[in-house]
């Protein structure tokens, strides 16, 4: 029986270590996907300690991991009067989705459009000094321009509900 507990440990640590990769591809740290992935599998809330014993990560790691993931609405704390916070993820994928394109995809393409305007702002001889081709910087701002407007009404989808979608797909005619 010790094997077999061994064994599944062993499996679940491999499948955080995984979903840790994936959300390292998506401009996450590794150690954001493996709590996540453990908050989600558990049956109960887990605290900290609880978390620091499975992912064998150091107090201070844990501490500012779960600080991010609070800050990307990603998890959420039960019985925060309690001593010892514990944590859950946040089943309300949308809001999780929303919350990380408001925070970071929103603020990097408001800084790429700052930027652009300062360099829009240069003359045309001190462009052709660059090596700049001014139609093609014309051409960024419009993308950026787009990217931002895309990406706002998008994020105006938060408030919509999708039950009367999945009424559509759920009964068949």
């Amino acid at each position: 029986m010790d094997h077999l507990k061994e064994q599944l440990e062993h499996d679940l640590c491999e499948l955080s270590e995984k979903i840790g990769e994936f959300i390292r591809y998506w401009g996450f740290k590794k150690i954001h996907g493996k709590i996540w992935c453990l908050l989600f599998l558990s049956e109960e809330p887990l605290d900290a300690s609880q978390l620091i014993e499975r992912t064998g990560v150091s107090k201070a790691l844990m501490s500012q991991s779960l600080h991010e993931l609070l800050e990307y609405k990603v998890i959420v704390i039960i019985d925060e009067n309690k001593k010892k916070k514990r944590y859950v993820t946040n089943r309300n994928i949308l809001s999780v989705i929303t919350s990380v394109l408001r925070q970071r995809e929103q603020v990097l393409l408001g800084d790429a459009m700052r930027h652009f305007r300062r360099v829009d702002n240069f003359s045309d001889e001190q462009l052709k000094l660059l090596g700049v081709n001014k139609d093609n910087l014309t051409r960024l701002g419009r993308m950026i321009n787009f990217a931002e407007k895309f990406l706002a009404s998008m994020l105006r989808f938060e408030s919509i509900s999708f039950r009367t979608f999945k009424k559509i797909f759920d009964h068949s005619s």
